[in-house]
């Protein structure tokens, strides 16, 4: 499906290559898995792909690619369907119905229909009902969780019929069931249309039996990540698969052959958990008396709907607390009110003990969003860092903003202009600016989308190690194996309530 010669790509704020000479072919493969370590090109790759580079944001491709037999154009191609990391830059109509039926309009040329006839169409009507977006259909989009529009985002791409799909994280922002849901919409397609799909990921578990081709980037500066080398522990879900014939060149190692076994060296990397517990018992210290924040009956509604529901909840100083469940229960929405985003209905009880007089509850809180780019404002990773210091009054000290950059891993991105960074690099910036503020309490919203094994390990270190000053964090993810493994205790969320969570 996909075959490259000499391939590089040079943007247009460097005169140095994204990854060293790519050369891979997959052969006739229908599911090729794009990894790599964080940084190392996997989302610009899928963007030469499509079309978008250089085409639609400038820069120079030097060598050959092609897919399906057709050399890329380097030109946006209708033959290629796209799902970005970022998905609210894709969806554009005001409902999740109009999305769809504007994809399926746009792609097949045909006049406008009745607004919920066309969604009886066979195609898309399969669409809605395997992403269960029947109840989902009249909803404003603005108003869906991350993983919700997520979910819409692949579904307004698959509406189009693409012959390849290029799907860029998908599953990073889903929880089990919805991540299964994806899975098997991609083999119903891929047996139906005839479909075919690229798929980079961190995570390889979920569509492991579906992978007949991979590419793993191994460019320059990949290989000193060290950890990112190991394959999959017991905990990983990954199991090793015999040795298979790989070939590689200078930037990366390629496979093709049977679905569902795959060599381990084309695979994603995962994290060593019982490693992490271990560093969590660690750095565990014992129980502070001192209440950060005391929740009490609170309640909140967004477009009119009630999304969290008397929740009770207490932190302390140092613990950091899990936060898991599924897509559209209300994760980022406590998240966002405890960080002052949203309004608390009336009966709800929030206090910040530890609070100083004249400053706000904002001013208690760091706040991790979902998208990095959200809350990045400045030119380049050190003064983004700055800022945040500088905002909350602290002094000036270019020793201590050293430290904390070579402990977030960002002291060889220092100068690196935000807006340059892989969407990993983004999170990380983000966080170290959070954590400059030192704030009492860091909102961390899904950090593991974006991050390989390797980064994600030095940021849970970067976690254990915060918390020795007293910073408390509630982190949220759908990862319920790694919150269990360095989180104090883990909350579950449904439906706006918090619950026991299920096996305790």
């Amino acid at each position: 499906m996909l075959t490259a010669h000499d391939l590089v790509y040079y943007s247009p704020a460097s005169d140095r290559p994204i990854w060293p000479p790519l050369r891979f072919d997959t052969q006739d493969a229908r599911f090729v898995l794009l990894s790599g370590p964080s940084g190392c090109g996997k989302s610009t790759l899928l963007r030469v792909l499509c079309g978008l580079l250089p085409g639609f944001r400038g820069g120079r491709l030097a060598g050959r690619i092609s897919v399906l037999g057709r050399p890329v154009s380097g030109q946006v191609d209708g033959r290629m369907g796209m799902l970005f990391q970022n998905t609210d830059a894709m969806l554009h109509s005001p409902r999740v119905a109009d999305e769809l039926l504007a994809r399926t309009q746009i792609a097949q040329g045909v006049a406008r229909r009745p607004r919920f006839a066309a969604l009886r169409d066979r195609w898309l009507g399969e669409v809605v009902e395997t992403f269960e977006l029947g109840a989902l259909l009249d909803r404003r989009i603005v108003g869906l969780s991350g993983g919700e529009q997520q979910r819409v985002a692949l579904a307004a791409v698959l509406a189009t019929r693409p012959d390849v799909v290029l799907l860029d994280e998908p599953t990073s922002n889903l929880d089990s069931g919805a991540a299964a849901a994806l899975v098997k919409l991609i083999a119903l397609c891929g047996e139906r249309f005839a479909a075919r799909f690229v798929a980079a990921e961190h995570r390889a578990d979920h569509v492991l039996a579906l992978i007949d081709g991979a590419i793993r980037l191994t460019a320059t500066d990949a290989r000193a990540h060290g950890r990112e080398d190991s394959r999959g522990s017991k905990d990983g879900g990954i199991p090793r698969s015999t040795r298979l014939p790989a070939t590689e060149s200078e930037g990366c190692v390629c496979w093709s052959g049977p679905a569902g076994s795959a060599p381990s060296e084309v695979l994603p990397g995962w994290l060593d958990l019982p490693l992490l517990r271990s560093l969590a018992d660690d750095g565990r210290q014992s129980p502070q008396d001192q209440v950060v924040l005391t929740c009490r009956n609170v309640s909140c509604r967004r477009a009119g709907q009630l999304v969290l529901d008397g929740i009770d909840l207490e932190l302390r100083a140092g613990e950091i607390i899990g936060l898991t469940g599924p897509n559209g229960a209300g994760k980022s929405s406590l998240l966002l009110l405890l960080a002052g985003g949203l309004k608390a209905a009336s009966g709800s009880e929030i206090r910040w003990p530890c609070r100083p007089p004249g400053k706000s509850a904002a001013a208690q809180v760091g706040l991790l969003l979902q998208n990095p780019l959200h809350q990045l404002f400045c030119e380049t990773v050190r003064e983004e860092v700055a800022l945040a210091a500088g905002n909350a009054g602290l002094p000036a000290d270019d020793g201590d903003l050293d430290r904390l950059l070579t402990a977030a891993d960002l002291a060889d991105l220092a100068e690196r202009p935000t807006l340059t960074l892989s969407y990993g690099e983004q999170q990380r910036t983000a966080l170290a600016a959070a954590v400059s503020a030192r704030p009492p309490i860091i909102l961390l919203d899904e950090p593991t989308h974006g991050m390989d094994a390797a980064r994600l390990e030095k940021m849970i270190r970067f976690l254990i190690d915060a918390r020795r000053g007293g910073t408390a964090f509630v982190v949220a993810s759908h990862d319920r194996d790694l919150l269990a493994a360095f989180c104090d205790r883990v909350l579950f969320l449904q439906d706006g309530r918090l619950l026991p969570a299920p096996g305790n």
